[in-house]
């Protein structure tokens, strides 16, 4: 039988053939494809409009729940106010405020009606009026929010009851309100995205309490209509309300079904067409498509084509033309990815930073000649963290290890240049989206900072010497007051001496000499802490006391204490001395202090309290002054922000204090209120001997 077939199909003439073949190659696939796309397009539709729901309903959910949020905070602020004042006027604020609160009410312990203040009714409750619901005064007793249900007030107007409770002389009462659903509604019916789309609000029964269609308010959700509506539901946390959104599924599919219809007609007048360029191709259009298979074989061997060229300007003759356009444009691009190419290795060598690709088993696939020239061609085999960290196991808080993006932070480490030089290095890793194989699931970069870090060394020096100079007056004073001490000795002394006095003998010029001899220690001292708090250092650790380390820095600033009459209490736990940078911590002090002291005009205060918690050092430094302005404490770690006037302050105090503790692995805080004065709580973590040396080496 199939024999018979064969030999039947292949006696006909080849133009039925190439015809027959035309209609069934061109009608089938067009027809699947139609239906195929028609089916996702629809799907496709269906999803795009319940996501267009969706964020209407959150949108307008969210602005809900925000009304009434911030209605239940004005209450709990009442009911503050109202333990401390027992005075009507904030309830009548309330009300001002907020046009949809109908009345407010004050209720005992029992949920009876104490006070009113209503928009529409008299102030005077009804005798054991009780105010709550069950459900309501259940809710009540065992939250810190109460919701009632939506009802209907003499009006005709939704309205549901808020409440929260607050403790008065160990009795639960509570501040409620009646708050109109009138707002509410208007924003469902506002909403409205067409004629056949529909915005409503159920509360917790079921019950429509808000409709685009008027007709259908208070009625029971009919589930009968869930499958021939295409609709989404969002809840309210709390209220167990529920805002659905709905559309007709005949509604919704009417563009697509119009569209499938007419894809309908075109796939037959294609088919017809088809079917005609069929029969003309098989005689036709053989020899173009011989020559165009033919350079495509060229091209996939890589050979240079010339142009094609047919004398035809059908489409045959445009698929020549088509051919040989893209054969340019293909030639042309792979240029343009040779220049690219090029230009990529010029930015990837002149960037100016050490770059790598890594794979997940820490294996370096390539690197640039900056980082090559970091390091021995030897070393080119060894995994990353060996190569980078010299250690012999993955870092744990390295991205390729724990494949979170919110742990790839900045990591330090320091290598000798050929010159024998220290350099610093900054190095983070980023993973790559679109990876190959064994070339590299992650990118290395690695930057010489070591200008930063010196920039930042300056900078702190520059601080020392911003506050040196406008400490000049101070030193000057501090050391006046000792030389005139030994200058008025060392004077009297020689004159007795000159004059031969009998009553000098060598008891009272040891008295004289050691006069002398304290005030030039005192001397000495002053400027032994000048020249220590000016000393430019790198970071250097060792064992610091802090009470030693406070005492030298309120040394340097003792005279504007006495000048403005500021006195000073400190009081220290027991703290063990700790290791770190001495001369930053007391670079710290100074300027904590010198800021407290130029915020108190006169007859301030300044305490200094310092205590161990969990193995932390707490220093509070609290002043009396005139405090900071609150849209200024978020800018006061700003370099060069000041709010000092001119010669008073160089805006970089703070800002190096902050680079200081970060270094010591804590933090600094600042609270302060305006006229009454400023804290700061400094909070240093205790080093190990094991943290100190990982801190040394980074």
């Amino acid at each position: 039988m199939m024999k018979s077939q064969s030999k039947w199909l292949g006696s006909q003439p080849i133009r039925d053939k190439v015809v027959v073949f035309g209609i069934l190659m061109s009608s089938i696939p067009l027809l699947l494809l139609s239906f195929y796309y028609f089916y996702h397009t629809k799907m496709d539709l269906e999803e795009r409009i319940k996501e267009k729901q969706i964020l209407v309903l959150k949108n307008l959910s969210t602005e809900i729940t925000m009304d009434v949020n911030l209605t239940f905070q004005h209450l709990q602020k009442l009911a503050l106010v109202y333990g401390s004042n027992q005075t009507d006027s904030e309830f009548y604020q309330l009300l001002q405020q907020n046009e949809s609160i109908e009345e407010i009410v004050l209720t005992n312990e029992n949920g009876i009606v104490v006070k009113r203040i209503s928009r529409y009714k008299l102030n005077k409750p009804e005798k054991n009026e009780k105010w709550y619901s069950k459900e309501m005064w259940l809710s009540f007793q065992n939250n810190e929010k109460a919701y009632g249900n939506v009802e209907l007030n003499e009006y005709g107007q939704p309205v549901v009851k808020l409440a929260v409770p607050f403790v008065e002389n160990g009795k639960r009462k509570g501040v409620g309100v009646v708050l109109q659903l009138q707002k509410m509604v208007g924003k469902i019916s506002s909403l409205r995205q067409d004629s056949s789309t529909y915005l409503y609000l159920m509360d917790s029964s079921g019950k429509v309490i808000a409709h685009q269609d008027f007709s259908k308010l208070w009625k029971k959700e009919n589930p009968d209509t869930a499958t021939s509506v295409l609709g989404v539901k969002e809840k309210f946390p709390g209220l167990n309300w529920t805002l659905v959104m709905e559309q007709p599924k005949m509604a919704a599919y009417k563009p697509i079904n119009y569209m499938f219809q007419d894809g309908l007609l075109v796939v037959a007048l294609l088919t017809c067409l088809v079917s005609l360029i069929s029969i003309y191709a098989g005689l036709y259009f053989t020899k173009p498509i011989i020559l165009l298979d033919k350079a495509m074989n060229k091209m996939k061997s890589g050979e240079k084509l010339h142009p094609l060229s047919v004398q035809q300007n059908d489409e045959i003759g445009k698929l020549v033309d088509s051919f040989n356009e893209m054969s340019r444009e293909i030639h042309d691009k792979s240029r343009r990815i040779e220049q690219e190419k090029e230009q990529l290795n010029v930015v990837l060598e002149g960037i100016g930073a050490g770059l790598a690709l890594v794979t997940k088993e820490y294996k370096i696939t390539w690197m640039n000649s900056i980082l090559k020239s970091l390091y021995e061609k030897d070393q080119f085999h060894l995994p990353c963290y060996q190569l980078i960290e010299g250690s012999k196991a993955p870092c744990k808080d390295c991205i390729i290890t724990n494949n979170r993006i919110e742990d790839n932070a900045n990591k330090l480490f320091t290598l000798e240049d050929r010159f024998g030089d220290k350099r610093i290095f900054r190095h983070r890793v980023f993973p790559l989206t679109h990876v190959m194989d064994g070339e590299g699931e992650f990118v290395l970069f690695i930057e010489d900072i070591t200008k930063e870090k010196k920039i930042e060394e300056k900078i702190v020096q520059t601080d020392k010497l911003a506050a040196l100079g406008l400490m000049a007056s101070s030193f000057a004073h501090e050391v006046n007051n000792p030389l005139t001490t030994i200058n008025v000795y060392s004077e009297d002394l020689l004159d007795r001496m000159n004059g031969h006095d009998p009553s000098l003998d060598d008891a009272e010029m040891s008295i004289y000499l050691k006069k002398i001899k304290d005030n030039t220690e005192r001397c000495k001292q002053i400027t032994a802490n000048l020249l220590n708090f000016s000393r430019k250092t790198n970071w250097t650790i060792s064992s610091i006391d802090l009470e030693d380390t406070l005492q030298n820095a309120i040394s340097l600033v003792e005279y504007p204490l006495r000048k403005k009459k500021i006195t000073l209490h400190v009081q220290l736990g027991d703290i063990p001395d700790f290791h770190g940078d001495r001369l930053k911590l007391m670079q710290v002090l100074v300027n904590l202090l010198n800021n407290s002291i130029d915020s108190i005009e006169e007859d301030g205060t300044i305490s200094i309290l310092g205590e161990m918690k969990n193995r932390e050092l707490n220093l509070i430094i609290r002043d009396s002054g005139e405090g900071i302005r609150k849209e200024d404490l978020p800018k006061i770690f700003d370099p060069f922000y000041t709010t000092k006037p001119i010669g008073k302050g160089t805006g970089l105090g703070l800002s190096v204090c902050y680079g200081i503790i970060q270094q010591f692995g804590g933090t600094i805080q600042f609270s302060s209120e305006l006229g009454k004065g400023t804290t700061v709580e400094l909070k240093i973590p205790i080093q190990t001997k094991q943290g100190r040396e990982h801190h040394g080496n980074k």
